[in-house]
């Protein structure tokens, strides 16, 4: 578990969900467990989280409101416990659950991956190419102010470039650092702008449809096999979709289900479910293997954003090696060129 302030990240939510479905399936007590977890874990702060669990757990006489006091759990969590202590699955639940949030983590760490790799890449080429223009560059002027001569053109721009960076170089730091807080505070706060954003570049386009899908497919398969109806898991399952676009074609889903038609079919009409993933939910939903069918496509969709973004970073990665050759070499080349000549004709 993480800070007690702060969310729990969905890996350590799959680890809790892990320890309680062990605790239920051996027939300890809840509340007991909790103890036990308690006292096995090492850190103070989860410790009293544990505790303060178990007091919670003991006065409502359920572990959701306990949950839900926290304020560490997810609402989607909460509300799929409650589910099973209604239901006497909350074994099964917790099963579920486990495995749900280790897909969501993973979903997680692939996405930052994409996006973290190409950006300290990029970083990395800023760099050298500033390294280059403020501390490689003066070393050639000086070298053609001996010789009685003066950069031209290319060259001199190249210069005078160099030269701007070192005046403002505090100055550009400050703007450095104000860009890299703001795109900090967009992923954790406004991570639907990024993702409105994101569906502006082609390739990233795809690759969040395939995220969006992935989370509600887990979540649909989570909630019919906890014996939810679909109207209402698609209710719940809408509180994990983080993307405004993917909201709107959901909220039309549901729309059609008002109108008396078949989810599946509705899911197919909007572009949810296209090709095989349609005919796949289709068959699901009439042999009553609908939660089964979900889990199958979520797989499926999360190795489709493993394979995208490892085909991403792979184009990316030469791209980008190609990009600061080009730039290193004609920065160079801009200052070789006419010192040989002027070399030459001495």
């Amino acid at each position: 578990m993480g800070n007690a302030k702060q969310m729990l990240s969905c890996g350590e939510v799959a680890g809790f969900c892990e320890q309680l479905a062990m605790i239920l399936k051996a027939g300890i007590y809840l509340g007991e467990g909790l103890e036990m977890m308690s006292q096995d874990n090492s850190r103070p702060e989860e410790q009293k989280v544990l505790r303060k669990l178990r007091e919670d757990m003991e006065t409502a006489g359920a572990l959701a409101p306990a949950l839900e006091a926290a304020g560490v759990f997810p609402a989607y969590m909460v509300q799929m416990v409650r589910l099973g202590e209604e239901t006497g699955r909350l074994d099964e639940v917790m099963d579920t659950l486990t495995g749900h949030y280790l897909r969501e983590q993973e979903i997680r760490d692939s996405v930052r991956t994409a996006i973290t790799y190409p950006a300290m890449m990029l970083g990395m080429v800023i760099v050298i190419v500033a390294v280059l223009l403020t501390q490689v560059m003066p070393v050639f002027q000086q070298v053609f102010a001996q010789l009685g001569a003066e950069l031209t053109g290319f060259s001199r721009v190249l210069m005078d470039l160099g030269r701007g960076l070192r005046s403002g170089g505090a100055v550009i730091a400050v703007v450095v650092l104000i860009l890299a807080a703001v795109c900090v505070w967009l992923g954790t706060r406004k991570r639907s702008t990024l993702l409105r954003l994101s569906r502006r570049i082609p390739g990233l386009r795809k690759m969040s449809d395939d995220v969006a899908l992935c989370r509600f497919a887990g979540g649909m398969a989570l909630a019919l096999r906890s014996g939810l109806n679909p109207e209402y898991a698609l209710d719940l399952v809408c509180q994990l979709n983080e993307d405004p676009y993917f909201s709107q074609r959901l909220a039309r889903v549901r729309d059609q289900m008002n109108q008396g038609t078949d989810m599946t079919e509705a899911l197919t009409r909007e572009g949810i479910l296209t090709g095989v993933y349609g005919r796949m939910a289709a068959i699901g939903r009439k042999t009553g293997t609908l939660d089964e069918t979900m889990i199958r496509i979520a797989e499926s969709t999360q190795e489709e954003v493993d394979r995208n973004i490892a085909r991403s970073l792979a184009r990316i990665e030469p791209t980008l090696v190609v990009v600061l050759s080009l730039l290193v070499g004609g920065i160079l080349m801009s200052v070789m060129f006419p010192l040989l000549g002027i070399l030459s004709g001495m």
